[in-house]
């Protein structure tokens, strides 16, 4: 197999001008995005919910949900733009790929922010009586 960086013959020098060296390499951008991505999931390790949760647990883990998501939308649409820069056709640009990754993301946030808010109000008024001050008025036991 060849190394597709390997030059068969010699450089012409001329070529070199600062324009051409202004220019970034092919895949650097896509680089910094895939090294942002991990980094993120390194950043935002979740914590363990309890066996009695509190909701401020579920609450967390929507907001852990929605960065990851966020992060996710990032690296899909700078996998896909970076394909679509180097395809000969048009044929992921018609596809509206990047348009497709974004609504159906956003959609996919919006399901598990949703019930997992939807768990933490159902905690809240369940262990405080609705009541918006929360463990300070927590309800007795009979």
């Amino acid at each position: 197999m060849v190394d597709r960086g390997e030059s068969d013959g010699v450089i012409d020098a001329s070529t070199l001008t600062p324009q051409n060296l202004d220019r970034p390499l092919p895949g650097t951008d896509l680089a910094k995005a895939h090294a942002d991505f991990v980094m993120a999931l390194a950043a935002r390790k979740p914590r363990p919910i309890a066996l009695d949760p509190h909701p401020e647990d579920f609450t967390a883990r929507a907001l852990c949900c929605e960065a990851l998501i966020d992060r996710v939308k990032l690296h899909l649409t700078a996998l896909i733009d970076d394909a679509a820069q180097n395809e000969p056709g048009c044929a992921i640009r018609d596809a509206a790929l990047t348009a497709s990754i974004d609504a159906h993301l956003t959609d996919l946030k919006s399901d598990i922010t949703g019930t997992l808010e939807g768990i933490a109000e159902r905690i809240r008024d369940d262990r405080y009586d609705g009541c918006a001050r929360g463990p300070f008025y927590r309800r007795r036991a009979p």
